[in-house]
């Protein structure tokens, strides 16, 4: 079986399993089924009200301060704790920090755009994951615009419980089949219970918006648990214009919360299971950063991590090195888009 899945995010994440039963391969098949224009208007509405409560950073919003503790789950030692801050005047004058014992990055927001200082050339594993948490308001804007709803092959709406309560879900499928991707919405608040494998708990309330106080992400297989927890969300009375001053060594990224199109792959190559390797029952995950270029190709490809084994590095490089996707867009412009991407060697029963 080779099952591949994505999320649409500003940093996307993608991953590719490779599942040997033996020496056969079967392609998954989804079931897909239309869904009546009532059931698109209505998942429309559901990320439309979860912006609307939830988008601290909306225009005209108060500045406010956010300070919260990053942990990352290590499968084999003690979790590495790290710290965050968010300064927030305008959607133009914004101030975001990062701390690690060995690595830290701070981003300041302008317009369109954000300057980014940060102690490596790439972006570590965990952060991506943690970013694509974050990002959840760039995933609601996204959807609560009928046109990308309109796109989709299918919506399924259904109910599941969690956290002992039932919530209201939106299963998103593409034309393509390329991914399918779970929403779920608390059905008192509106607010943003969990996107794929990203969960949002204990919300706070500020300025009359809600935000999650966790957020816990674990979207890839094999990848390391991170959550955020929100510390303290305060009011900022006086603005310090320091803040708001990049560093002379930052590089200068793209920002869009409201993007035209989003990232989608448009040619993938299937990484080869290693002979060598898969007769002695080697497995794994190697994961990879990345960057979609605003040509779609993908470059500054850097292992993060991997099992140990170079001919498993060399064929998911071999194949990654190849894909191509068409990128996204804001105000008709391309962007680059940092990804983490994870390829997972596995032996079938």
């Amino acid at each position: 079986m080779c099952k591949v899945t994505s999320r649409l995010s500003p940093r996307t994440i993608c991953s590719v399993i490779v599942l040997f039963a033996f020496l056969s391969v079967a392609r998954c098949a989804r079931g897909q089924s239309d869904k009546d224009l009532a059931a698109r208007a209505q998942a429309t509405a559901l990320f439309a009200k979860a912006l609307a409560v939830s988008d601290l950073r909306s225009p005209g919003s108060p500045p406010f301060e956010m300070r919260a503790t990053i942990t990352i789950d290590q499968r084999f030692g003690k979790p590495e704790s790290g710290s965050y801050l968010l300064k927030w005047a305008s959607p133009d004058q914004w101030r975001e920090e990062i701390h690690f014992a060995n690595y830290a990055r701070i981003r300041v927001g302008g317009k369109n755009q954000y300057w980014q200082a940060r102690t490596s050339s790439y972006e570590l594993g965990p952060l991506l994951q943690l970013d694509s948490g974050l990002d959840f308001l760039k995933d609601l804007h996204a959807w609560s615009n009928p046109m990308f709803v309109a796109d989709l092959k299918t919506i399924k709406l259904h109910q599941q419980k969690a956290h002992g309560v039932k919530v209201n879900c939106v299963t998103l499928v593409r034309r393509d089949g390329e991914y399918d991707s779970d929403y779920c919405f608390d059905p008192a608040t509106g607010t943003l219970d969990s996107a794929n494998s990203v969960e949002f708990s204990n919300f706070i309330s500020f300025a009359g918006k809600y935000f999650p106080r966790n957020v816990r992400t674990e979207q890839q297989p094999s990848a390391t648990p991170v959550t955020l927890q929100v510390n303290s969300i305060s009011p900022i009375a006086n603005t310090n214009s320091a803040d708001f001053r990049p560093s002379s060594d930052s590089t200068v990224w793209p920002s869009c919360d409201a993007p035209d199109t989003l990232p989608v792959i448009k040619t993938r190559v299937l990484p080869v299971y290693p002979i060598r390797e898969r007769t002695a029952h080697v497995e794994g995950a190697v994961f990879f950063y990345a960057l979609i270029d605003t040509d779609g190709r993908v470059t500054n490809l850097t292992v993060l991590a991997a099992p140990g084994d170079s001919d498993l590095v060399n064929s998911a490089t071999a194949a990654v090195n190849q894909w191509k996707y068409a990128p996204e867009t804001c105000s008709g412009t391309p962007v680059p888009v940092e990804t983490l991407i994870s390829v997972v060697y596995t032996l079938g029963p």
